[in-house]
């Protein structure tokens, strides 16, 4: 893949240009938002990390400049603990996810990777906007993550009709937390302290922990159901898996910047930043989201 990196601390730029190209991928650098936009129009790569407080043009600006551009961009903000607000307000300018400095080589790994997935699955839409006035979809998925990217592409080819290019790749985004939290946390029970005591053990820690968890009982015969609901006003996904549930008061609210350094619920409330509503339903074990249209 080609990645961009725009950032305005040297030791930063120079770890995070070193650390990508040693997993294989092509980079490029820059040293503020203005030079950075120069590089993604000449460019053009599939990932960019951007810091958020650059000189000459900050990371803001830069992205609002981008979105007018490309809305099918990957962007990731390179943040710090001490500027929740700013990373909300990226998330909200559109960014799709976001790094906390100082970041790890297994952090940028494991984000690479996550996207780079979804990158090489991903097919080209087609604008036919209002041409389906009604369409539902019902689908049942097992526990194979690798196929998620699959099913989510299928997914969004049935709201060809409705959902604006600009909507489409928030809505890929957060319908990939969605399942993948349904899967790992839900039909493989694998709780949020457990997850990150696998990756903490190395690059395949996590792994070994899910295929474990996919030939043992009660786990292994667990599925996921998917609801589509498309109509003039709204796309609709109802998400069920076959878990114990959990309680859905306690997750975080994504509206407040302090719950952005929480790994705690982290992918639920970025996918809840992409729809116009995002409900737990039951004991925790489904959710609807809904893209309003009107």
């Amino acid at each position: 893949m080609k990645i961009l990196v725009v950032e305005d601390e040297e030791v930063t730029r120079e770890f995070m240009v070193m650390a990508i190209e040693g997993l294989g991928h092509e980079t490029q650098a820059a040293a503020d938002g203005k030079a950075g936009l120069q590089a993604f129009n000449a460019f053009k790569p599939d990932i960019v990390f951007a810091d958020i407080q650059m000189p000459v043009m900050n990371g803001l600006e830069m992205l609002e400049k981008l979105r007018k551009i490309d809305n099918d961009a990957l962007v990731i903000i390179n943040t710090t603990l001490d500027t929740p607000e700013y990373t909300l307000k990226a998330l909200r300018l559109k960014a799709n996810d976001y790094l906390i400095k100082p970041a790890l080589m297994k952090d940028l790994q494991e984000i690479i990777n996550k996207y780079g997935d979804i990158l090489k699955h991903r097919t080209l839409h087609r604008e036919v906007l209002g041409c389906i006035s009604r369409r539902e979809l019902s689908m049942e998925i097992t526990n194979r993550l690798d196929l998620l990217s699959k099913i989510v592409d299928r997914l969004l080819l049935e709201t060809e009709s409705a959902l604006e290019p600009k909507d489409r790749l928030g809505i890929r985004l957060g319908l990939m937390e969605i399942l993948i939290n349904a899967i790992e946390h839900g039909n493989l029970g694998i709780g949020y302290h457990e997850k990150s005591l696998a990756i903490e053990r190395g690059p395949n820690g996590l792994e070994q922990v899910i295929e474990e968890r996919m030939h043992s009982e009660p786990y292994r015969d667990r599925k996921v159901q998917i609801e589509f609901r498309l109509n003039r006003e709204r796309c609709e996904w109802l998400v069920t898996d076959q878990g114990e549930g959990f309680d859905f008061n306690n997750l975080p609210d994504p509206n407040d910047p302090e719950n952005l350094i929480k790994c705690h619920g982290r992918g639920i409330m970025l996918a809840r930043l992409q729809f116009d509503e995002c409900t737990f339903l039951g004991c925790g074990n489904q959710v609807r989201m809904v893209k309003r249209l009107i």
